[in-house]
């Protein structure tokens, strides 16, 4: 299975995605309403999932359940362990691990598309020297 984005970028990605969602679902009433965040960021952690690493997944999903619990459960910042905040943690896990099991898998490149009009490309022996200079 080919991946789109390594690890380093991938969490990241997901990492700052939570975040705004969280900004977003807490500006928009999810502190009363704690479906509409978990719904918001199952679907990040979903969406990050796919085009991730496992260990990238997991780590999403991992943040973005400590936003949900530290700022729509826990509203300042502090983690709440509560029975809510384990089955969102279930949630965010089996959306991720679900989003990289069935992840479409990306059509191989073909070579260059049939616009392009450029130079061919130089071949690997020339290492950017004069092969006339060199003999």
């Amino acid at each position: 299975m080919r991946i789109f984005l390594p690890g380093g970028f991938g969490f990241p990605l997901g990492f700052g995605a939570g975040i705004g969602v969280t900004m977003v679902a807490v500006a928009a009433g999810a502190a009363s309403h704690h479906v509409w965040s978990v719904l918001a960021l199952a679907a990040t952690t979903a969406a990050v999932s796919s085009v991730t690493t496992v260990p990238a997944a997991l780590a999403t999903a991992a943040a973005c359940w400590c936003l949900h619990s530290g700022f729509v459960l826990g509203r300042y910042g502090q983690l709440v362990f509560t029975r809510e905040a384990l089955e969102a943690a279930a949630l965010f896990v089996v959306a991720a691990l679900l989003a990289v099991t069935v992840r479409p898998e990306p059509k191989p490149a073909r070579g260059r598309p049939s616009w392009w009009q450029g130079a061919p490309a130089p071949s690997r022996s020339d290492h950017g020297r004069d092969n006339a200079t060199n003999s």
